[in-house]
């Protein structure tokens, strides 16, 4: 009978043990929202070695003609992230994102040779000098895989597609004379475009609070944008251009918002 009653007393034992054997390993969040912060890294867009620029001459002269060497470089700028991310199981999640890139630009402009028209030299000049802001926008969707959801650090992947929305025109190319009057090198019928977009990207999250998530992430933003690809014949014309598709790397720092989780459990 003492052997029969240590048995029992062994058994329930047991069962009142197997809860804590079941013991929770971390919560498992299941709809997040992130807010970042970015740093985009700038790169060259185009560059049109010799454009022949007019001075039309009042009363019928002969036009002076000089010529510039353009380029345009997409400048390092700092943007915004905002993201929702859905996790329907424990590793895989649906995500849309929108990310302000920027997308602005800087002119260089050099004139080959010595200046023929004091009024060309001071519009390549104020080309020169000039920056432009923008405020693209891409806004996307796609698929986040994540790693070690339910430890303290949780590595992670996505692939996001879709379109990118930028109010400046990357081909229209104008400068100004000291007097104020205007010349266009390069004219664009449609300052405003919309592309297709990808982005790539790697990161890691780590546990700062029962609803707070730190998050960094580095990411490959792979836009369309529309690029100079020869000079024209004369200045004010729209010059031969083509969708060309930049890699835009930039790094994002943020935190996420977890509105949901799932206790998660060992067995």
């Amino acid at each position: 009978m003492r052997i029969r009653d240590l048995a029992v007393a062994a058994a329930v034992l047991a069962a009142l043990a197997s809860p804590a054997a079941a013991q929770r390993t971390g919560d498992r969040a299941r709809l997040v929202f992130t807010v970042s912060g970015a740093y985009i890294q700038g790169r060259g867009l185009w560059a049109v070695p010799n454009q022949p620029v007019q001075e039309i001459i009042t009363g019928g002269g002969t036009p002076i003609v000089d010529n510039f060497s353009l380029s345009r470089n997409i400048k390092g700028t700092l943007g915004a992230g905002f993201s929702g991310i859905y996790f329907p199981g424990e590793n895989v999640g649906l995500t849309t994102d929108f990310l302000l890139l920027g997308l602005g630009y800087d002119d260089s402009c050099q004139l080959l040779g010595p200046a023929q028209s004091t009024r060309n030299a001071q519009v390549c000049e104020d080309i020169d000098a000039q920056e432009k802001s923008a405020a693209a926008v891409t806004v996307s969707a796609g698929g986040v895989f994540r790693f070690f959801s339910r430890e303290f650090i949780s590595p992670f992947a996505r692939v996001n597609a879709g379109l990118l929305f930028s109010n400046q025109s990357s081909v229209l190319t104008q400068g100004v004379t000291n007097s104020g009057v205007l010349l266009t090198i390069f004219e664009d019928e449609k300052r405003t475009r919309v592309s297709p977009s990808l982005a790539l990207g790697v990161g890691a999250t780590m546990q700062i609070g029962r609803s707070y998530h730190l998050r960094w992430e580095v990411r490959d933003n792979i836009v369309g944008i529309q690029a100079v690809t020869g000079p024209t014949d004369a200045p004010r014309f729209e010059p031969p251009h083509e969708r060309v598709y930049k890699h835009l790397f930039s790094v994002l720092i943020g935190i996420d918002v977890v509105l949901e989780r799932n206790r998660g459990r060992r067995y």
